[in-house]
């Protein structure tokens, strides 16, 4: 426990500097400190408090382990948590039970702790969270422990796992999105506890952003890179991220500070507010472009080498499907309803992604090929990548590939784009729009036919479908 005597009106505390830590303070044996208290019983507590601190501080130089400070962190805040329920109660007269249970607590840690010895680092940990509570008891907030907050990694990692308990939450790349968001940041900011973020801190990490070159996260070693590393191998660019990609980002730190602040780890406005830039399409937002008819020839005439992804590729013109939603179709996924040959699309993006889809009279070589067992995919040879263990991924690195070249460098036309060509069609036959939306898997707009309506018969979806023709284009 700290030392105080009266000095000046005022009282003063002093710490005895470990051995081993003299060096960083001039050789001095104490430390000292005017408090703020005019009570003796508070300037003890904080005195106790700024002691604890050194402590910390003095174990962190001696190379404590972030998984170390973890551990302090929870024995401060299951000690306090004990302290605020009672659970020290020791019956005394003349002094409240809780108290003196706080009291005899801390007494025990003195007795164990030889003479002119510190505490450990568990032990001090456990007497920060002693004297916090005293002073809750005292009916005054305790100031705020910043050297048991924990790191912005280790907190983002908490944000995490409750964020994956969400209801009815699939399978996506966003998780990967967002620990990326956070690992970014982490190594901005040092890994430093969340609360000391301010605006002009998150300000200047955007700015990085737009000048930071947007292959990076390509690169496997960027992922291992330290954030002077990282700008020094993809920052300075005269053109960075995108304006969605710095919006996630900006987005994905907002909702990470509000969680915070709603447990108490961070105050004040959120840093993160106010980062995100306007999307205009064609200013900053450049959509997929359908597949000019020229192109369309050349990408199919004579087509890939390898003939799964062609026939993915006619799949997709023929059906306006996405290439996910193509390439982990199973056997079972192809079956005759109500007469109709279909494809059952099932486990999509959205729930309006789950749907029958019509197969085209052109696609009627799928239907005579020699069918698999109900969960073998149609297309084996592309294999399952990401969280949810698809073979979109794979087959889309192998349509790009197979595009770049045929010298197809637009980032605008894309596989997506075959998907572009279907829709653009049943536009110019002046399709209704909810009808399309039910082929292609979209929410149907408004409340009437998106809440009310019971959708496009299978048979009208049949029409709708072959109504897609592609003159001249070998199939």
């Amino acid at each position: 426990m700290a030392a105080i005597r009266p000095r000046h009106n005022r009282f003063e505390a002093k710490v005895r500097i470990p051995l081993v830590h003299r060096p960083h303070h001039d050789d001095r044996e104490f430390l000292y400190r005017t408090l703020k208290a005019t009570s003796r019983k508070l300037a003890q507590i904080e005195a106790d408090q700024w002691e604890n601190a050194l402590r910390v501080q003095w174990a962190e130089r001696e190379g404590l382990a972030q998984d170390a400070r973890s551990t302090l962190r929870r024995v401060y805040e299951d000690t306090l948590q004990a302290a605020a329920a009672g659970r020290f109660q020791v019956h005394t007269l003349g002094q409240e039970p809780v108290d003196a249970g706080i009291d005899y607590e801390i007494e025990k840690i003195a007795e164990a702790t030889p003479h002119e010895e510190e505490p450990s680092p568990e032990a001090g940990a456990r007497l920060a969270a002693l004297h916090d509570a005293r002073t809750t008891l005292l009916g005054r907030k305790p100031d705020v422990r910043h050297e048991f907050e924990p790191s912005f990694s280790q907190l983002a990692s908490d944000y995490m796992k409750l964020w994956k308990t969400q209801t009815g939450l699939k399978e996506s790349n966003t998780e990967q999105q967002k620990r990326a968001t956070f690992a970014l940041f982490a190594g901005y900011w040092r890994d430093k506890p969340i609360r000391g973020i301010g605006r002009p801190d998150a300000a200047r990490f955007m700015d990085a952003l737009r000048h930071l070159d947007s292959a990076w996260a390509r690169s496997s070693a960027a992922r291992a890179m330290t954030w002077d590393d990282l700008q020094d191998a993809f920052g300075g660019r005269d053109k960075g991220l995108s304006d969605a990609t710095r919006n996630r980002h900006a987005a994905t730190l907002q909702a990470l500070w509000e969680w915070a602040s709603e447990r108490g780890y961070a105050e004040g406005r959120n840093p993160f507010s106010g980062h995100r830039t306007r999307l205009r399409a064609g200013v900053n937002v450049k959509g997929y472009r359908p597949w000019e008819p020229e192109e369309l020839e050349r990408l199919l005439n004579p087509g890939p080498k390898r003939s799964d992804l062609r026939e993915v590729m006619l799949v997709a013109l023929f059906s306006g499907m996405r290439l996910d939603e193509i390439a982990s179709l199973t056997w079972a996924n192809l079956k005759k309803v109500d007469n109709i040959d279909v494809f059952d699309v099932r486990d999509a993006k959205t729930p309006a992604g789950n749907r029958q889809v019509p197969v085209h009279p052109s696609l009627s070589w799928l239907l005579s090929r020699t069918r698999g067992g109900a969960e073998d995919r149609l297309w084996p040879g592309f294999n399952p990548e990401g969280p949810g263990k698809k073979a979109g991924a794979d087959a889309g690195k192998e349509f790009t590939r197979f595009k770049q070249s045929l010298g197809f460098t637009d980032r605008q036309a894309a596989f997506h784009s075959f998907r572009k060509n279907a829709v653009a069609q049943w536009e110019a036959a002046s399709v209704p729009e909810t009808e399309v939306a039910q082929v292609v898997g979209h929410e149907k707009k408004g409340i009437t036919f998106g809440v009310y309506g019971r959708g496009v018969s299978l048979q009208r979806r049949a029409q709708i479908v072959a109504m897609l023709a592609y003159p001249g284009l070998l199939t």
